[in-house]
């Protein structure tokens, strides 16, 4: 390797990541990639040479942030090569191969090649997407062995989407579904075993379209019923899901696989059919709430939680109203609330959008809502044991985790309990946003 030195020195990296669980991902495959040929990550105190900045584009905010991010780099250490990937490069290239500061434009398709990318240049560098390293329609072959700083570890099983939701710019930057091969998910899923990870959460763009592009067909069943075999993991989730993908052969498989975890998010985004229909999203109010009243059914201690957006155009009071009473009848235990942001090539760009201060108060009742469903649904498992995996310490007193189901529970720090240990825990309160627990014993 030629440029993981400078001036004689090791090159030091410093990743930052915008977005979703699938670029946590890919920023990790590319930490694996780096460090393989030779570079070292940044401790406290270091000064980076190299910044790899993995943005994101679902929103307007998100632009924002990459190209702050991009500034703080630049201010950081002039000198330095600044690596800019993710979505917001893959829509916005031109605009970045003229900002200051930046060195690299990396596109999604490229990010496996980051390191040879580094090694053949040391200026601008960037491929026109009409003549790409890797199609689109191809799943690029990212890969992890550890997810550094976390106790459970997303394991990227899919890429892309097939749906068009008018109000989104994923499909654009992201192109069709694409599947990986099963027999290399579940050798990195062997791989995080190996390094400990005892959760696996299996995360894509579009995660139920899983398996439909393949030569030979297969479904997200067939992913959860060749991986819960593998001895030493104990727990395997699932990430975001639309609600057309939640299909009973999914709902049965999660039933009868007793390492699957009992927690699903599933974006409703609004409860009004006419928003709906606006925002193309192939189901109506009724079909989210009898989907989540059978989930409940089959599902022992299932725990929901959710997308809204609020303020996408032409939505009234009463539109919005018909999202507050399905949330009341679905009892989410978290919201992500997020208010509309007009994108650039989107059916529902050239649209007029609900005024600031509208939503700015809609928020604000969801955002009250939200606490309202969340301590009646933590209440519900006061005096319950559930089985909890120790993510990390709060403070000296106390530790940390989560449920099968996603809930969050802190309890007293045990003598001989570590970071990664799967405990069982009773629930004895609620505070902040938080189960209180006691320990019953250590798994």
């Amino acid at each position: 390797m030629i440029q993981n030195q400078q001036n004689g020195k090791q090159e030091k990296v410093k990743f930052l990541t915008l977005g979703c669980r699938l670029n946590q991902y890919e920023t990790q495959a590319m930490r694996e990639n780096l460090l393989g040929a030779g570079y070292s990550e940044v401790r406290a105190g270091e000064q980076a040479n190299v910044f790899v900045i993995n943005t994101c584009t679902v929103t307007s905010e998100a632009d924002k942030e990459s190209r702050y991010l991009i500034r703080k780099c630049q201010r950081e250490n002039p000198e330095a090569k600044i690596v800019v990937t993710g979505c917001y490069a893959e829509r916005d290239y031109k605009t970045l191969l003229e900002t200051p500061g930046v060195t690299h434009v990396v596109l999604n398709r490229q990010k496996s090649d980051l390191a040879n990318l580094l090694d053949s240049c040391t200026q601008l560098t960037f491929q026109d997407p009409s003549q790409p390293l890797r199609s689109k329609a191809e799943f690029v072959p990212l890969q992890i062995s550890k997810f550094s700083g976390r106790t459970r570890a997303f394991l990227k099983v899919q890429d892309g989407c097939n749906h068009a939701c008018s109000f989104c710019k994923v499909v654009l930057v992201r192109g069709k579904s694409r599947s990986r091969e099963l027999q290399d998910i579940l050798e990195e899923a062997v791989r995080l075993r190996d390094h400990g990870y005892r959760e696996i959460v299996l995360t894509g763009v579009q995660l139920g379209a899983y398996g439909l592009d393949l030569e030979r067909k297969l479904t997200l069943s067939d992913v959860i019923d060749a991986m819960a075999p593998i001895d030493g993991i104990e727990r395997i989730r699932l990430s975001s899901i639309e609600p057309n993908d939640v299909t009973d052969f999914l709902i049965e498989t999660m039933r009868n696989t007793p390492k699957m975890c009992h927690h699903l998010h599933i974006p409703v985004q609004s409860g009004s059919d006419i928003i709906l229909r606006g925002m193309n999203r192939r189901y109506q109010s009724d079909y989210y709430d009898a989907l989540i009243q059978k989930l409940n059914e089959r599902l022992e201690s299932f725990i929901l939680t959710t997308d809204v957006m609020v303020g996408f155009p032409g939505e009234t009071d009463k539109d919005f109203q018909a999202t507050v009473d399905l949330l009341l009848k679905t009892h989410p235990f978290k919201l992500h609330i997020f208010p509309y942001s007009p994108r650039e090539g989107t059916r529902a760009f050239p649209l007029k959008p609900v005024a600031k201060e509208i939503v700015e108060k809609r928020i604000t009742v969801l955002s009250q809502l939200e606490e309202k469903l969340r301590r009646e649904v933590a209440l519900h498992y006061l005096d319950s044991v559930c089985d909890m995996i120790v993510e990390e310490s709060n403070e000296k007193a106390w530790l940390e985790g989560r449920a099968h189901n996603y809930l969050p529970i802190l309890i007293p720090r045990v003598s001989g309990i570590a970071t990664g240990d799967l405990i069982q825990a009773r629930v004895i309160g609620y505070e902040e946003h938080r189960l209180m627990g006691e320990l019953v014993r250590k798994n």
